[in-house]
């Protein structure tokens, strides 16, 4: 014979309300996230997130190929996601 058993959990408004607010941290985490990562930095910004000057910056620009390759101009201004510096720094 077989016997199931059905449990109910009692949640109080405080555990709920507990609840909720750690699943809005973290979607406003995630979100945060992907906006980070779809960011476009300039040359200045790009050298910061890469932890190097912007001189040494250009020279990358000059030496490596795949930075060449991300990098997005609109109107004259060079700049790269974030994400795909990230990747190039995964990669270097």
């Amino acid at each position: 014979m077989i016997v199931t058993a059905t449990y109910e959990p009692e949640l109080s408004d405080a555990d709920i309300e507990r609840i909720a607010e750690k699943v809005a941290e973290r979607v406003i985490m995630k979100l945060k996230q992907d906006s980070d990562k779809n960011k476009l930095l300039n040359i200045t910004e790009s050298a910061q997130r890469c932890g190097v000057s912007t001189t040494t910056f250009y020279r990358w620009r000059e030496r490596y190929q795949e930075l060449q390759d991300i990098a997005i101009t609109a109107g004259g201004v060079v700049q790269f996601r974030a994400e795909d510096l990230d990747k190039f720094l995964k990669n270097k």
